[in-house]
């Protein structure tokens, strides 16, 4: 399975210190995805904290975990089924899935975020209603996120803290949803205006043949997906990053590890129209003159 710029503005930014500053920042909100085969890398943290500090304006992770969620559910004999890619989820599974993501992925790479030097608070989309979901029929406890209340976040950036977010989210009635990590870093990433959602794997972009391409439009990835050239997890990650620059997030990256050291950039993701266009579009978005 396949899996794979900066802004204008690449002014570097000090570390995260706290204090309310960072709440305040008018610079461009960055959400960043980290999918759970990326997480199993041990070399992944260091160049993260930088690639973060880096960053023009305030970040927040969101997080994955489907490979650890799985190998719990085996080690306690709960059964897995999936229907069109989506983990149905039992009362029972969610449990699991999460004490998993939101009790332990979750807090080690806060935990390891910290270490590198960003004081980090992991939190789950559950906490403070921060993002909402849908049921989705026949599936359980699975869910598809809707919408994000900003308010947690930058609660945690006033403290000058490192937002990162377990997928964990509300349901109708509060209760825990299991939902997949690229839509809740994209569901995320619309509620705060970001400017940038860079989705990270353990691929350095998305595949065409042998490469990584540097650039991948609408039209081409609708293309690629029907003729099974862009596959299975790819398929849902490029779709969503489609709908992010279509929502006028201004760059949309599908990369991995690669982009943190100074190598491969990842792929960006564009509708296909004018850059011209598309920064209007974005500014206006953001509430921007």
């Amino acid at each position: 399975m396949a899996r794979g710029g900066g802004p204008a503005d690449v002014r570097r930014r000090p570390a995260m210190t706290r204090g309310p500053s960072l709440a305040r920042d008018p610079k461009p909100v960055r959400v960043y995805k980290v999918g759970g085969p990326a997480l199993e890398d041990p070399g992944l943290v260091g160049p993260l904290a930088d690639d973060i500090r880096r960053a023009p304006g305030p970040s927040v992770l969101v997080h994955g975990g489907g490979r650890h969620v799985d190998r719990m559910l085996r080690a306690l004999a709960i059964e897995s089924r999936f229907v069109g890619g989506r983990r149905a989820t039992s009362p029972a599974a969610m449990e699991v899935v999460e004490m998993v993501l939101s009790g332990v992925v979750n807090k080690e790479l806060a935990a390891g975020l910290t270490r590198a030097g960003l004081p980090a608070v992991g939190i789950s989309g559950r906490d403070g209603g921060l993002i909402r979901a849908r049921l989705e029929p026949d599936l359980g406890r699975v869910g598809v996120p809707v919408e994000a209340d900003p308010a947690p976040v930058r609660a945690l950036w006033d403290a000058g803290l490192l937002p990162v977010v377990s997928p964990v989210s509300c349901g109708p009635s509060g209760e825990s949803v299991n939902v997949n990590a690229d839509e809740a870093a994209l569901v995320l990433a619309r509620g705060l205006g970001a400017a940038a959602l860079v989705y990270l794997s353990d691929v350095d972009g998305v595949r065409v043949g042998e490469e990584a391409v540097a650039v991948l439009d609408a039209a081409t990835a609708e293309r690629l997906i029907e003729d099974g050239t862009i596959t299975a997890g790819m398929a849902l990650k490029v779709r969503m990053a489609l709908e992010a620059a279509q929502a006028g997030i201004l760059e949309v990256v599908v990369a991995g590890k690669a982009r943190l050291t100074g190598g491969f950039p990842g792929t960006r993701i564009t509708t296909g129209e004018d850059m011209a266009n598309q920064l209007v579009r974005s500014r206006i978005r953001r509430g921007l003159p």
